[in-house]
């Protein structure tokens, strides 16, 4: 390819060539993870899978352990003395997938305090995601991506999207 606009550019001339304008996220980095399999006791192995990747912006990363009680029918994670309940109960089960994604996002995120970047979710539901961002980089894919069920935003415990930036949403 750059043969051939160097071949183009020996032709016409030097005119000032047109580059393609980078998208506002990079899709390679993106990691996924499905609130479903969050909220069935995979709090702890996705968070080990992202462990690499959140050492470039937090070296100490906080310990994440699970207590699962199959004679109460709960399972809890725990991170720096925070204890996220994910299903039992004592909880709405209608809302076990929301939980797990709120509770991953809110422990990864303990861990990034002072850096520059953020873990922002993608999507929901199955199609549940994160990607490592500045709060610039997040604005500004904000405003770039149209649909805004593809936008970038904070998983919150607040029904009915919890944070999702779904048509209508707030």
């Amino acid at each position: 390819m750059a043969q051939i606009r160097a071949l183009l550019k020996q032709i016409f001339g030097s005119g000032a060539e047109q580059v393609p304008p980078e998208g506002p996220l990079d899709y390679e980095k993106v990691v996924h993870l499905d609130a479903e399999n969050l909220a069935e006791q995979g709090i702890k192995a996705a968070y080990d899978d992202l462990l690499q990747q959140l050492q470039h912006y937090a070296p100490n990363p906080l310990d994440v352990t699970e207590e699962v009680s199959s004679d109460a029918g709960s399972y809890t994670v725990i991170a720096a003395g925070n204890r996220y309940e994910i299903w039992g109960p004592t909880v709405d089960s209608d809302d076990d997938w929301a939980r797990a994604a709120v509770a991953f996002f809110q422990i990864v995120n303990a861990n990034l305090g002072q850096s520059s970047h953020k873990f922002y979710a993608l999507y929901g539901g199955n199609d549940l995601s994160g990607l490592f961002l500045t709060n610039e980089q997040c604005l500004l894919a904000q405003k770039a991506i149209k649909n805004p069920s593809s936008r970038p935003y904070m998983p919150v415990m607040e029904p009915p999207h919890y944070g999702f930036p779904a048509q209508g949403s707030t």
